[in-house]
């Protein structure tokens, strides 16, 4: 659980840890929060519904590889606050892999579906969709903006990541490559893509969503690292009244054995280059 190591490590990251505001430093210590356990095949995850800790383990063949991602949310010129602060979930799980949570305050809700798939035990593959909607249920257009943070530890360490952001054709933000060595995370699939993103260390996008100040994420691409690299996505709605708009999002985990690596690489290499081809890279 990297809250824990989160508050340990405030000497090797800087001064600027010792200082986070109160909201942050609840992060060190999971709370009696309601936490949701997925299980397919060779992966498991946990989400705290009703903390900024969000899902803060992805076992993939016994080995976690995540430290928290969760979701952020302004309206207009307002300060981000994470999802729990609309309101407290309301959650249902339709089978071991999956979690529907909702969070509704009469005036605009957000909810996010999550299905886990798991792959035979060893393959060092798991993925993780998401599905969000955010609504607005007033008549007026809601000037809303979405954010996803993720800090993923490869191989179970804080260090040594590497993560850079991609873009599509139509030049907005739809993926996010992060690798430790020989594990690699890939987010793909971001669908619509977002309309800023960041890749920077750890905390300092954590600490710009905690602040009292309204953010626009950099923009900045990376590559960022090797160190305890972290992404984040923002995406910019004007919801018009009694409507909903969508993002789906697919996560996809490899983690391989050493025997594999060198195929593996290879492949990815050529997954890549056709991917950036195929967006105007």
């Amino acid at each position: 659980m990297k809250g824990l190591k989160f508050a340990l490590r405030g000497v090797k990251v800087s001064l600027r840890t010792l200082i986070l505001p109160l909201s942050v430093m609840a992060l060190a210590v999971q709370t009696q929060a309601q936490v949701i356990n997925l299980v397919n095949n060779n992966s498991s995850a946990q989400v705290s519904v009703n903390s900024q800790s969000g899902m803060f383990n992805w076992f993939v063949d016994g080995q976690n590889q995540l430290n928290q991602q969760w979701f952020w949310y302004r309206t207009g010129t307002n300060a981000e606050q994470s999802i729990e602060t609309i309101s407290p979930a309301i959650f249902s799980q339709p089978n071991a892999q999956s979690l529907n949570s909702a969070y509704f305050n009469g005036a605009y809700g957000v909810t996010v579906r999550y299905t886990l798939t798991g792959f035979s035990p060893g393959s060092g593959e798991a993925h993780l969709q998401e599905i969000i909607t955010i609504t607005n249920a007033t008549a007026q257009p809601l000037d809303f903006h979405f954010f996803q943070y993720s800090d993923f530890d490869l191989g179970g360490t804080a260090a040594g990541d590497t993560v850079q952001l991609g873009t599509d054709s139509f030049g907005k933000f739809n993926e996010a490559d992060q690798s430790e060595g020989t594990s690699l995370f890939s987010e793909i699939d971001l669908t619509p893509g977002a309309n800023h993103g960041q890749a920077d260390l750890f905390p300092n996008i954590l600490l710009a969503l905690n602040d009292p100040f309204a953010t626009t994420l950099n923009d900045n691409a990376g590559p960022v690292g090797p160190g305890d690299a972290t992404s984040a996505f923002e995406w910019d709605f004007l919801i018009p009244g009694n409507s909903s708009v969508g993002i789906s999002k697919n996560k996809v985990l490899l983690v391989p054995e050493p025997t594999s690596v060198s195929l593996l690489g290879l492949g990815l290499v050529a997954l890549f280059a056709s991917r950036r081809r195929v967006s105007g890279k």
